[in-house]
């Protein structure tokens, strides 16, 4: 369950949120939404494909973190184990809501800060303090803000990206089929890629396109992120391999 709230400095003046990154925070999803301005970061360490969104129709990139549903095989003991974290997941528990204001008698929709109240990191007693003693942001507050601002913009530039790929017919429907050490075989559907054949065949004004959008090098570190499934193999079977010597 989630409880979303709008973030003031009076109603959550006491609010805290407690560090890092731990299994039982909320942390429990093999996905992760990502954003082109991403990508040379994630390449180095997560598979970045893309899923088909069911109410926009929209396909969005996302980084596996794990190859089971609710699996994150990216929390480890001393927290996240990876030198950079999605913004999707640093941004938690807070997220984007729209409040509506009048501009010149105009509607406007304004991004605001919200809050899950329900989420395990979120305390009145431990953590970091969201707000100053006499109100201000915390340094906690002003980088969440900045992150979910980049978030926002994100969403708008991933809808430019998939419509870029559908019509230059870029997109493939993939299954992965990947064995474990113990010798079981496993597939995991429902994910999309880039198909590089079409690709290599793009004329001068589709790579033109894509280029002037700065996405052709976001394709490109795309395919590039593909190695990194292997790498998430490894982590599946070094932790199996964890369970089995400690009988967890």
């Amino acid at each position: 369950m989630t409880n979303h709230a709008l973030l003031d400095n009076i109603t959550h003046k006491d609010l805290r949120v407690l560090p890092g990154y731990q299994a039982g925070q909320g942390f429990d999803f093999s996905t992760a939404r990502v954003f082109p301005m991403e990508f040379n970061e994630l390449q180095v360490e997560y598979p970045i494909v893309l899923t088909r969104n069911k109410e926009t129709g929209h396909f969005e990139p996302v980084v596996l973190l794990g190859l089971t549903k609710g699996e994150n095989l990216f929390l480890a003991p001393h927290g996240w184990d990876a030198r950079y974290i999605p913004l999707a997941v640093e941004r938690q528990p807070f997220l984007i809501g729209f409040q509506e204001t009048m501009d010149s008698g105009i509607p406007q929709r304004q991004p605001v800060v919200h809050i899950d109240m329900d989420h395990p990191k979120v305390s009145m007693t431990e953590g970091e303090s969201v707000f100053l003693p006499h109100g201000g942001e915390s340094p906690l507050l002003e980088r969440i803000s900045s992150v979910l601002m980049a978030i926002h913009q994100g969403n708008e530039i991933n809808q430019v990206f998939s419509k870029l790929l559908v019509g230059l017919d870029l997109v493939e429907a993939s299954t992965m089929e990947y064995t474990l050490a113990d010798g079981e075989k496993h597939t995991l559907a429902g994910l999309h890629i880039i198909n590089e054949e079409r690709l290599s065949k793009l004329n001068g004004d589709a790579l033109e396109a894509l280029h002037q959008k700065g996405f052709l090098q976001c394709i490109y570190m795309m395919i590039a992120s593909m190695p990194n499934f292997r790498k998430l193999i490894d982590r599946k079977n070094a932790l199996l391999q964890f369970q089995g010597e400690t009988g967890a």
